[in-house]
């Protein structure tokens, strides 16, 4: 039969440390790059009256009349 070699806990340490060393690299580059630093906001002040404005009244026209069907489908089919 096949011997199992034991490896122990060491895969899971190294995958420990490679997700550890990504998010201290990542870390590092936002703080490079000044990600980490306020940045300045600009402040904005309108002053508007309040105005109140009725909405205009339109006269809409009338919809077109709805289509109908031609006088030769409205009749019966004949029979023989």
């Amino acid at each position: 039969m096949a011997e199992r070699e034991g490896g122990g806990s060491s895969p899971w340490v190294a995958f420990l440390a490679g997700i550890i060393l990504v998010a201290v690299v990542a870390f590092g580059v936002v703080a490079y790059t000044g990600g980490l630093q306020q940045r300045e906001t600009a402040q904005l002040e309108v002053n508007v009256p309040d105005v109140k404005i009725n909405p205009p009244d339109i006269d809409l026209p009338a919809p077109p009349p709805a289509p109908t069907l031609p006088p030769a489908a409205e009749a019966p089919a004949p029979t023989n």
